[in-house]
Parts: C-alpha cells; sequence; structure tokens
C-alpha cells in the first residue's frame, strides 16, 4: 500500500507519534497484536491511547520473546476493526511520527480503508531519516541505539506504548542536536567571513 501523506524532513512541535507490534507473520493490518499513539503539543506529551489487539495469527515465539505479548494475553482482546476509528480520530490531522514510520504507518492505513474506503492521508515524520542524515557519530540507528546514544530512558522495549514515548523523546533530542548543529554552522560561517 502506497502513503498517501507526505514523508516530510522537519521538526514540528504539534505531532502524534504512533508505533505497534504485530504477531511477525505478515505486514498486513490483521496481525497487528498492540498499537499505540501520543499526542504531543509544543514536544509536551499531552494524551495517550494504547490496545492491546487480538490478531487473525497466533504471535511467532521470536515475537513473544521480543515484545513479551503472548497469545494469551490478546486473547480476549479486541479485534483491531473495533477499535481503529478510535485511533483515528484520537491522531486527527496530525503529522504522525514514527520511528521507520512507513510501517506503522502503512498498517494504520489499511485497517482504517477496510472501515471507510480510503486510508491515512496525514503527513509523517520518520526519526529514522533525520537519524540517519544527523548523527554520522553513532553506530546505527536503532530506535534502542538512539536511546543509549541521547540517554532516553528504555526500561522497556518493543512495546507499542513505551516506543511512542521513547521515539518522542529521541525526535525532540534530534531537533537540539540540529539547532546546535545549525548554530555552530553559522558562527563557523561568521568566523570566515571575518578573514
Amino acid at each position: 500500500m502506497a502513503n498517501s501523506g507526505k514523508n516530510l524532513l522537519k521538526f514540528v512541535p504539534n505531532f502524534t507519534t504512533i508505533d505497534l507490534e504485530t504477531t511477525g507473520r505478515s505486514n498486513k493490518s490483521r496481525d497487528i497484536t498492540e498499537v499505540s499513539a501520543v499526542k504531543y503539543r509544543n514536544y509536551k506529551k499531552v494524551d495517550s491511547l494504547s490496545f492491546l489487539i487480538k490478531p487473525e495469527n497466533t504471535i511467532l515465539p521470536y515475537v513473544v520473546s521480543l515484545t513479551g505479548i503472548t497469545d494469551e494475553m490478546v486473547e480476549n482482546a479486541p479485534h483491531i476493526d473495533d477499535v481503529i476509528e478510535r485511533i483515528v480520530a484520537f491522531i486527527g490531522d496530525d503529522i504522525i511520527l514514527g520511528h521507520n514510520v512507513a510501517f506503522d504507518y502503512n498498517l494504520v492505513s489499511e485497517a482504517i480503508e477496510y472501515k471507510r474506503g480510503y486510508g491515512l492521508q496525514n503527513d509523517m515524520v520518520d526519526t529514522l531519516r533525520i537519524s540517519r542524515l544527523i548523527l554520522q557519530d553513532i553506530e546505527n540507528h536503532k530506535l534502542e541505539t538512539l536511546c543509549r546514544y541521547f540517554d532516553v530512558e528504555r526500561k522497556v522495549g518493543h512495546r507499542a506504548l513505551e516506543d511512542c514515548e521513547q521515539t518522542s523523546q529521541v525526535y525532540i533530542a534530534l531537533k537540539d542536536r540540529f539547532v546546535m548543529l545549525k548554530e555552530q554552522k553559522q558562527k563557523e560561517t561568521k568566523f570566515y567571513e571575518r578573514i
């Protein structure tokens, strides 16, 4: 499924961060096991929403060990069709933030398209893409690595709500780093202009 919104390369103070976990069996919305969204205004968290989701398929063992989400945990959870309208209403017209955001964006878009006939129209911002452009002194650009790099607390990984919050904090740290690098470049330019 193609993205409907634009993949923006910018820092915005108001956004909603999304993250999903899946069974590991496909890149389809029927395999979502957890979905979370966290809303930010002026770079401050103002609201959040999170659901465990009952998928159509069982969760692969390696995914259980990665996320801690088991088939038993989602057995009585709602199906994605039961909650997707609430998730999309929560996101509203916000720019959607995520780490490797196209994966999560496409799953949410596919799920809502089943309900209303068309997918998401929101623009998105990808912290993975920004990190690759700004950070040259880092071993890789995984969320876990970025959390260590920026000293963002990561008690839990590969759970949707926690990953939303960590991604948001990394985004803010990337913004601060960008501002610092920009100011540094401006000072260097002024220095050379005086020579």
